[in-house]
């Protein structure tokens, strides 16, 4: 029997979403598999190790991550290292629950390659690309994706007062600010004069080192879905249905994410045959150009009945109300075949490759 492991928590700004995640792939993989050992990275990059494979872990609702990190240091015997020390034949393969910062953007990915233990997801490159909106952008725009137009705002430009993007033709308040290289809709969001904009790049760069800033697209937000199955002959990608957006803020923001009602979601979207098939064709051409692997997340903004791109999560939420989760029940898939899918793509990538 296949023994998963659960890496969760992280050093990211996502640290407390992905304890939701990591709690709900651990009742999802008990289902199936006896042994699940799951691993928490904490804020300061400590990795808290259960010496045994235990039969429930703590449920983070309604803790911050001081309390979860102190309750699951006292339900089971620990090994506590700055550094993972786990014997490489007790876990099979590791599940990943992180996201954002160094758990999203290749840096896992490549110490586990380097470690030789399989883990789920995209690689080390798809990983970094995806997580590097610049980047990102600039494949889709080769790939002939429609994107609304942007600039990449390093932090030397900004405390040197380098306001380039005032010169471009497309720039006018509001506009939109994000991390280049950020999550979660974290020190995201509109602005509307010179003010609020230095104020959100001030906050930004205090973590951060680039910001993107972009021409705010209006209409419909969706996100779609791709899952790739292993076959006999290789993998079997399928776009899933994208759900609607319906945030009660100003946009998709943190709360809008994570906070109970924050948002309304409806899977199918209600968009008309033809730009939902549009939709599924672009996020599963977006999987496929930055190199992604096992399962992706793709974001659009629908314009006048045209999908412009946002953005591609190589490691999306994995929480019971996620939008992959609920686009995976509306074709009657089981989430617990999905995980075995991506923990059997990682074994096959590890013995053979793809």
């Amino acid at each position: 029997m296949i023994a998963p492991g659960i890496l969760m928590g992280g050093t990211s700004s996502e640290h407390e979403i992905s304890l939701k995640t990591g709690n709900f792939l651990f009742k999802t993989l008990k289902q199936k598999y006896s042994t699940v050992r799951p691993i928490l990275i904490t804020k300061s990059g400590q990795w808290l190790i259960p010496k045994e494979s235990p039969e429930e872990i703590p449920d983070p609702s309604g803790k911050t991550y001081r309390e979860y990190e102190e309750e699951f240091t006292h339900s089971f015997p620990l090994n506590s290292k700055r550094f993972i020390d786990i014997e490489t034949n007790s876990i099979d393969c590791f599940v990943l629950g992180l996201h954002g910062g160094s758990g999203e953007n290749g840096s896992i990915q490549g110490l586990l390659e380097i470690l030789g233990i399989p883990y789920t997801g995209s690689g080390v490159l798809a990983s970094a690309l995806a997580m590097d909106k610049f980047r990102s952008n600039q494949i889709y725009e080769q790939n002939g994706f429609p994107v609304s137009p942007y600039y990449d705002l390093s932090r030397t430009e900004h405390l040197e007062k380098k306001q380039i993007f005032l010169q471009k033709d497309w720039f006018q308040f509001p506009v939109f600010v994000k991390p280049t290289c950020g999550g979660s809709s974290v020190n995201t969001g509109p602005v509307q004069n010179e003010s609020e904009l230095n104020s959100l790049l001030d906050a930004i760069f205090q973590s951060e080192d680039r910001a993107l800033i972009q021409k705010p697209m209006k209409g419909v937000e969706v996100s779609c879905g791709v899952i790739q199955k292993p076959t006999n002959h290789g993998l079997e990608t399928t776009s899933l249905y994208p759900t609607e957006i319906i945030p009660k803020n100003e946009f998709f923001d943190y709360k809008s994410k994570y906070m109970v009602g924050g948002s309304e979601e409806i899977t199918p979207a209600r968009l008309s045959p033809e730009t939902t098939e549009r939709v599924r064709n672009l996020a599963l051409l977006a999987h496929t150009a930055l190199g992604c692997l096992g399962y992706s997340r793709t974001d659009f903004i629908i314009e006048n009945e045209i999908p412009l791109v946002l953005e591609t999560n190589t490691l999306p939420g994995m929480t019971e109300t996620s939008l992959i989760p609920q686009q995976i029940r509306h074709i009657g898939w089981k989430m617990e075949d999905f995980l075995d899918w991506m923990i059997e793509i990682a074994l096959r990538k590890k013995s053979s490759g793809f």
